[in-house]
């Protein structure tokens, strides 16, 4: 008689997965394993959080050790090009003009050269990039590389970028968000990644609440007046040289002094200083 009982309750545990796999014999679909981080499925490769290989994970280990992240009042967020306030791997970068505006905010600098959105959304949940951090500012720049990498459209990365604000805005509920638009890239301004930039930008402004995040497009002072980029701004027509640093420090201090001074009420945000590039 036990023998047909453990028969039995074995046969019915198998007609309920059955059951459950749905009346077409499909097999059920598995758990979005993000969703204990409050993100939802999506088959958009730039919401899905991701580490990276390589030499990747020594680099985010040994990234985390040294910034001083739980004493910084504003975190840089981002991919290359804000890796390379510092000087990196033999590369100019802008490492005079890191100490001279936030070395003793503090500041601490969070920036993976090579980083999509995923890896960024990766970084900041199961990555422990925000552990133990309570910044006044933090400020995001990200998307590029999805562009150049992997071709992301415009809505892709704004998505991308939406998914990690929602995940910032819970994480950090004090934190004033400061996303900058994507910086112009290469130098002919008929090359498609500018539009690329302008269309995704286009779609990161309106993101801005201003009670929680802030929008700021500085990407007209790479650009000349006849629509160029020069080397001297852009060491490469992507990343920026020392030159290209401080025209960056110099545009957005009047921003970030406001969000860490005037909790981000100031009238220049009515009044941009040139229209978008």
């Amino acid at each position: 008689m036990l023998e047909r009982i453990i028969v039995l309750a074995a046969a019915m545990l198998v007609m309920s997965a059955v059951a459950a796999a749905g009346a077409d014999g499909e097999e059920p679909t598995p758990p979005f394993p993000w969703e204990k981080y409050g993100l939802t499925p999506s088959e958009n490769p730039a919401c899905i959080p991701a580490p990276r290989g390589a030499w990747w994970p020594d680099y985010h280990t040994a990234m985390l050790a040294r910034e001083l992240r739980q004493a910084a009042r504003v975190v840089f967020l981002g991919d290359s090009i804000t890796m390379m306030w510092r000087s990196q791997s033999g590369y100019e970068g802008g490492t005079p003009v890191w100490d001279e505006y936030y070395r003793d905010l503090p500041a601490a600098n969070l920036g993976i050269s090579g980083d999509r959105t995923e890896h960024i959304l990766w970084r900041i949940t199961e990555g422990g990039d925000l552990e133990g951090c309570d910044p006044e500012v933090l400020v995001l720049l990200i998307g590029i590389n999805n562009h150049l990498q992997r071709k992301d459209t415009p809505e892709q990365v704004a998505e991308g970028t939406a998914t990690i604000i929602d995940y910032l805005k819970r994480r950090l509920p004090e934190t004033k968000i400061l996303l900058l638009g994507i910086f112009p890239c290469w130098e002919k301004p008929e090359n498609p990644s500018r539009t690329w930039v302008r269309d995704t930008n286009a779609l990161l402004a309106p993101m801005a609440d201003r009670q929680r995040l802030w929008y700021l497009d500085i990407g007209h002072v790479f650009v000349e007046p006849d629509g160029t980029i020069s080397k001297e701004k852009l060491r490469d027509l992507l990343h920026l040289s020392e030159v290209g640093y401080r025209l960056w420090a110099e545009a957005m201090a009047p921003y970030l002094d406001d969000l860490l001074n005037n909790g981000g009420a100031g009238e220049m945000w009515d009044r941009p200083d040139t229209p978008a590039e």
